[in-house]
């Protein structure tokens, strides 16, 4: 076996930072927060290929009532979009037969790994940048299919403006001429406040993360996560969001629509495309494409469809685990009852 845990903070996150498609979601600090916030135990799974750190793996595991779990990243309170393994900065350069080699080793390892542990599910989302797991297919694993709206920021700014669609830039027009104030906050008690209204509400597929993760979390990365609100001229909150500003522009979690005559949602977040532009960001992120009454509204500011893929593995107890909470717990009227949204 090639694999071990990894123990040394410096090494995992020099190895995110170099990688293509590590993000801030790998970072060490955010890793080590969300085990502490989430109950998972946080594995930090190093992979080798001799005395070379080809990938790392962090893997968070659970054991509830004798149901085993792994998840990459863990679900519910996290809100982590994606993780899952990371290959090293030469990876992209490799030939296919080196790639193929070095993938054939991080699926044969942690396959050997997690049947020591064996959990009843597992499921690792990868992020978009990464699409090859044929290895793990291979190693019996199913896969899912998920989208997100991205969108080039290196292309001029008047052509992203027009791919926008023409009644989206009337909108947009009207809410530059009405004076709106961006601001980047510094506290987190508002949209805290604004958030926690939006995800305890029973129709959220998952509950609200708790304050003091939120917080934790922001002051580990003050540079690399970032609150953005938009007040009218009286000073109204019109919209606000909250970002990952670590290798692209990501809009992570943001409040519903709040009602008023200028659209500061839309407006938000054309300021935003414009500021991640300004910042040097090669791409701009609108999490999921997955929910289809938002997809329209997304949809007119032009953005690509990416994909990004799910790798789960379940046995008999995992899948009725899995029906269970999807058909029972995950109903409206119970889920109100069975998980805490807010503190």
């Amino acid at each position: 076996m090639t694999i071990e845990i990894l123990r040394d903070k410096d090494v995992w996150d020099a190895f995110i930072d170099e990688s293509r498609s590590g993000l801030l979601f790998h970072k060490w600090d955010f890793l080590r927060i969300t085990e502490e916030h989430t109950g998972y135990r946080f594995l930090p799974y190093g992979i080798y290929k001799g005395e070379e750190l080809i990938s790392v793996f962090p893997l968070f595991c659970k054991n509830v009532h004798g149901l085993k779990t792994a998840f990459s990243p863990p679900p519910l309170q996290a809100v982590i979009p994606y993780l899952g393994f990371v290959m090293g900065k030469e990876y992209d350069l490799l030939k296919q037969s080196k790639k193929e080699s070095f993938l054939e080793t991080v699926s044969g390892d942690i396959t050997a790994e997690l049947e020591q542990f064996s959990p009843s599910y597992l499921s690792v989302t990868q992020t978009p940048e990464f699409l090859d797991i044929r290895h793990f297919i291979w190693n019996r694993y199913s896969a899912k299919v998920h989208y997100t709206y991205t969108i080039d920021l290196t292309r001029p700014s008047p052509e992203i403006w027009n791919s926008f669609h023409y009644k989206l830039r009337n909108t947009l027009k009207k809410a530059s001429a009405a004076g709106m104030e961006l601001v980047r906050e510094t506290d987190i008690s508002s949209v805290y406040q604004a958030l926690s209204e939006r995800f305890s509400q029973p129709s959220m597929n998952i509950p609200m993360i708790s304050k003091r993760y939120f917080e934790d979390l922001f002051q580990a990365y003050p540079h690399h996560l970032g609150i953005y609100s938009l007040y009218d001229r009286n000073g109204a909150l019109v919209g606000t969001v909250t970002t990952q500003e670590y290798k692209r522009f990501l809009l992570w979690m943001g409040t519903p629509r709040i009602e008023n005559a200028n659209n500061g949602n839309a407006y938000l977040q054309w300021l935003l495309m414009q500021k991640g532009k300004e910042d040097g960001f090669t791409r701009f992120e609108n999490i999921g494409a997955n929910t289809r009454n938002l997809n329209y509204f997304k949809s007119k500011f032009g953005f690509g469809i990416s994909v990004y893929l799910e790798l789960y593995r379940k046995n008999t107890l995992g899948a009725l685990a899995e029906w269970t909470y999807s058909n029972l717990i995950n109903r409206n009227w119970l889920k109100r009852r069975v998980i805490a949204y807010v503190e």
